[in-house]
């Protein structure tokens, strides 16, 4: 049997009591989405399958890997002990190997290919989407229920590779919606390709006649190496991500090609939908509880068509979390964010330890390295390497000496207390490039800055010391996104449910 099937390791979790059943009735509109944070903020670190979604008789299974590295390691056959640097040395020989590249069945041994709709046929209703937060979807044109897919997708940057990513897709009609592709991934450069200009150069620029549709596939229902894999930010976009994953586990992955685009996706997915991007046609894609917990404002985003649906015949709809910080999405993105930081800073400070960023601070604003200072001025070449590894996504960048556990907050703070003194270890770079849904970036008042916090002298007077204080309220009469909260209403009712699912 695969080491990528599904069904395998859903029996595996439940053999091993490693699964929270939820045999109650939930709602797919807010509670179920409420349910899962409930479970992240109480410490559940198992997998959730919802059993009984309500209207559908399709189950729903939430953190396939989770919000704590339990899972990660366990994805990359690692101990959770020094979990990122063990990664990053895994797929540097993973990548000078080439991996073990996939391999291709027939549609009758695909498992995802057991019920095809195509065409008129074509209907994202039968799935059971969620709609995260009560108030996603907001703004919207076309007044659609607020419901997105946020699972992982495949795209072809070449004839011959694979790119896994993540896009939150909201579904306005039974065969499409909006997709989000955000400036810093793989398939905007893909897709630029495709379109002849980039998705946020000027109008003038366009030229519809001249680009190609995106093709592009989201699949549900896959082993956690496909979950973290479309998260791995390190992995090259032009690379084969299956044969990366499949060097993981020392087996190739099957594959099949799609029904209806030129994306090959796995044989044993529980569900695949097919669809295209086509150049220049736009709409307002609702509110959406972000990773950062805040709304994101309505914004123009690309149109997505779906051309075919695929899915075994009872299938499990798998969904990847966000919203409020701590949850699944974010501790996966903010991990890998870490191991791509890792290798680029590695790669001018060999006397890198480690890197952590902090699932809380929106996977990727606020980031701890972890070094063994060997000269002055190496903390600020660390700070400089990871903002710019991040393409401006990072805003503060704190360095330790490597005696400190960067992943303990108590280390973090008896550091920052007792090693750093504000006129001398603080780095202020004012007016860089930022992120496009920082809240605190929106507007002039806003603009983004990025901070570093260092310990770069050998030698301060002594009973000498500044003193720096941090304002971290809201400037009045600033209009910033609505945060995500939780909704009293919601969570009685999930006090409800809670009571009648936990054992």
């Amino acid at each position: 049997m695969s080491a990528f099937d599904f069904r395998a390791y859903l029996d595996g979790l439940d053999k091993n009591d490693d699964l929270f059943r939820v045999s109650v009735e939930i709602d797919t509109l807010d509670d179920m989405g409420a349910f899962i944070a409930r479970a992240d903020y109480s410490g559940v670190d198992k997998p959730i399958l919802f059993e009984k979604p309500k209207g559908f008789d399709i189950p729903v299974l939430a953190n396939t890997v989770g919000h704590t590295t339990k899972r990660m390691a366990a994805a990359f056959g690692l101990s959770e002990k020094n979990l990122l640097p063990g990664i990053a040395a895994q797929m540097m020989s993973i990548l000078q190997s080439g991996g073990i590249p996939p391999v291709y069945v027939d549609k009758d041994r695909a498992a995802c290919k057991e019920v095809i709709m195509t065409g008129d046929d074509v209907d994202l209703s039968v799935l059971p989407l969620l709609r995260l937060n009560p108030d996603d979807g907001k703004g919207s044109p076309d007044m659609a229920e607020g419901r997105f897919i946020t699972s992982v997708c495949v795209s072809k940057p070449t004839p011959t590779s694979h790119n896994l990513s993540y896009h939150r897709f909201e579904i306005t009609r039974k065969d499409g919606g909006s997709v989000w592709i955000y400036r810093g991934t793989g398939d905007a450069v893909s897709m630029q390709d495709y379109w002849g200009s980039k998705i946020d150069d000027p109008e003038s620029s366009y030229k519809p006649d001249d680009g190609r549709p995106f093709p592009m596939a989201f699949i549900f229902g896959v082993t956690p190496e496909f979950i973290v894999g479309g998260a791995n930010k390190a992995l090259p976009h032009e690379g084969d991500d299956f044969a990366y994953i499949g060097g993981i586990r020392n087996e190739a992955v099957e594959m099949v090609k799609c029904e209806t685009i030129d994306v090959d996706v796995p044989a044993h997915a529980e569900i695949v939908v097919e669809g295209v991007l086509r150049p220049f046609n736009w709409t307002t894609q609702g509110k959406f509880a972000s990773f950062n917990g805040f709304y994101d404002e309505p914004r123009r985003r690309p149109v997505f068509d779906v051309t075919a649906i695929t899915m075994r015949k009872k299938p499990v709809y798998q969904h990847v979390h966000i919203g409020r910080p701590h949850n699944e999405c974010n501790s996966i993105a903010a991990f890998f964010r870490g191991v791509h930081v890792y290798r680029e800073v590695k790669a001018v400070l060999p006397n890198v330890v480690d890197v952590y960023m902090d699932p809380s601070a929106g996977c990727g604003f606020t980031c701890h390295i972890s070094i063994k200072k060997a000269r002055i001025g190496e903390p600020k070449l660390a700070i400089m390497r990871a903002y710019t590894a991040l393409q401006g996504f990072c805003k503060h960048i704190f360095i330790y000496d490597d005696d400190i556990n960067i992943h303990d907050s108590v280390e973090r703070g008896w550091a920052l207390a007792h090693r750093f003194i504000p006129d001398r270890d603080l780095l202020i770079i004012p007016n860089v490039l930022g992120m496009v849904i920082e809240p605190m970036a929106q507007g002039v008042v806003g603009k983004n800055a990025k901070l570093g916090v260092y310990d770069g002298y050998d030698e301060i007077p002594k009973n000498v010391r500044s003193l720096m204080g941090v304002d971290c309220t809201l400037p009045l009469g600033l209009k910033i996104m609505d945060r995500v909260v939780p909704v009293a209403e919601i969570e009685a009712r999930v006090d409800e449910l809670w009571k009648a699912a936990m054992p």
